[in-house]
């Protein structure tokens, strides 16, 4: 837009000069402007209105500008959210609820989970995907996995050394909502019916008492880096960011006592746990 107001100013000064000096050439003008004589036509360069409508052509410019920058900008945002790493907190309810509404009194069950592999989009779990525990992983591309109460807000890839994870096991109950965004194939594979305690967690939401033995631990990131949060009856709980980069707030370890029915969400691709 801004060149058209760029190709419209220089025609008009074109047209301007080229129709001045074909008046000064005109003999009427010549013999016009002598001084006994005004000139019936002045040049175009001293007529008010033709100043008025360079400025105009000028601002024109000016506002196109303006607005082509706007439009960029907003383009960027659009297209660029995708790179942003989600926050496992925002807007996200408390893990403790995850203990009542999505394990039973601690009792393993039979996993009622039926693999699938899902698109790009927005699914119901108990309409689209089967209730039960869950390996996720993109099979193809990489964007973010959420869910509607946001206890999963992930970026999954295959670039472990980024900010993407590899895979993220969580539970999944009737009526939640899954969005899928950027990601052409992800896959949902059934875990295991029998639990065994854990020593190395890789990303996703576990239980202790099931996935993880009660006691106190050091814990420390294996691979990549990301929240460590924690959340029980107490409020005694861990919010910790693992990692190795001590300038933007990471800590390298964590000491915590893990008591039975704790709920640990990990947005880290692999971390070990050692007992204290």
């Amino acid at each position: 837009m801004k060149l058209l107001w760029i190709i419209a100013l220089i025609s008009f000064v074109i047209c301007i000069i080229i129709s001045d000096r074909k008046l000064k050439n005109n003999r009427d003008y010549k013999e016009a402007s002598t001084p006994s004589k005004n000139p019936s036509k002045e040049p175009l360069v001293k007529r008010w209105w033709v100043w008025g409508l360079i400025l105009v052509l000028i601002c024109g410019f000016f506002v196109s500008n303006s607005k082509d920058s706007e439009s960029h900008n907003e383009t960027y945002k659009t297209t660029t959210h995708h790179f942003k790493k989600p926050s496992p907190i925002k807007k996200r309810k408390k893990l403790s609820a995850y203990t009542t509404k999505k394990v039973s009194k601690f009792i393993p069950v039979k996993n009622t989970a039926k693999a699938v592999t899902l698109g790009a989009g927005k699914y119901k779990v108990g309409r689209d995907i089967k209730p039960g525990r869950y390996v996720i992983k993109a099979v193809k591309g990489s964007g973010n996995l959420s869910n509607s109460d946001f206890t999963i807000n992930v970026i999954l890839g295959n670039d472990a050394n980024g900010d993407q994870l590899t895979s993220f096991t969580t539970n999944l109950v009737k009526n939640d909502k899954i969005k899928i965004d950027w990601i052409e194939s992800t896959s949902f594979t059934p875990t295991p019916d029998k639990y065994t305690y854990k020593t190395k967690i890789s990303a996703g939401i576990w239980l202790v008492g099931l996935d993880i033995k009660p006691g106190r631990y050091v814990i420390r990131p294996i691979k990549g880096r990301g929240n460590l949060i924690s959340e029980d009856s107490s409020d005694d709980n861990l919010n910790e960011i693992l990692g190795k980069n001590a300038e933007k707030g990471q800590v390298s370890k964590v000491t915590a006592d893990l008591t039975a029915g704790e709920v640990i969400l990990s947005t880290i691709e692999l971390i070990g746990l050692s007992k204290k």
